[in-house]
């Protein structure tokens, strides 16, 4: 009778060490899945017209605690690059971009007004052309900070609205990936 308890109890801590086991294994899949494959490819691109704009922006959500540290400061380039990776450059050959250091609490933007780089548009019975464009943002980290310890959390996002009325039409936020230590600043 012992002997059947026993092998009873080790049957029962068999399986449950296999169910954690495979659960465990299951979570380091998951967690692996989430990770963006790279910072340069986290938003596909989209599509404004004539009309539109299409503004990125970014936040630096830290939050100062008292007796701790300050938090770091989120710093960021962001731009708009087209179908073929290229930047956008503005009617003086200079790249549209945008570089920030944000203080905790604060936040920027960039612009691209449909209305200076989509096509016109060559009948008035077809749908507009559309200027297909990708938003980047660039999280970067100071050679002298690098620690290990990442930033403190930007958030990006990113909305397509109309010039004339200011309505929203397209709006994607949280796009930006981890912050790579091997990227550092001026990258």
């Amino acid at each position: 009778m012992k002997t059947r308890n026993i092998f009873s109890k080790l049957s029962i801590a068999i399986a449950f060490i296999a169910i954690a086991a495979s659960a465990a294994t299951w979570e380091v899949r998951r967690v692996r899945a989430a990770q963006p494959p790279d910072p340069d490819r986290t938003v596909g691109m989209i599509g404004v017209t004539r009309g539109q704009t299409v503004r990125l922006n970014i936040v630096n959500l830290a939050v100062a605690v008292d007796g701790q540290l300050p938090p770091d400061p989120c710093r960021a380039v962001l731009t708009f690059r087209s179908a073929d990776g290229r930047p956008f450059t503005n009617s003086d050959g200079q790249p549209l971009r945008r570089a920030v250091e944000l203080q905790a609490g604060q936040s920027a933007f960039l612009d691209l007004n449909g209305d200076l780089f989509a096509p016109p548009s060559t009948n008035a019975d077809v749908a507009p052309t559309r200027l297909q464009l990708r938003p980047f943002v660039r999280v970067q980290w100071e050679p002298a900070a690098n620690t290990g310890v990442p930033p403190d959390p930007c958030r990006a996002t990113m909305e397509v609205f109309d010039n004339a009325s200011g309505r929203t039409s397209l709006f994607a936020a949280g796009f930006i990936p981890p912050p790579d230590p091997e990227r550092v600043s001026g990258q």
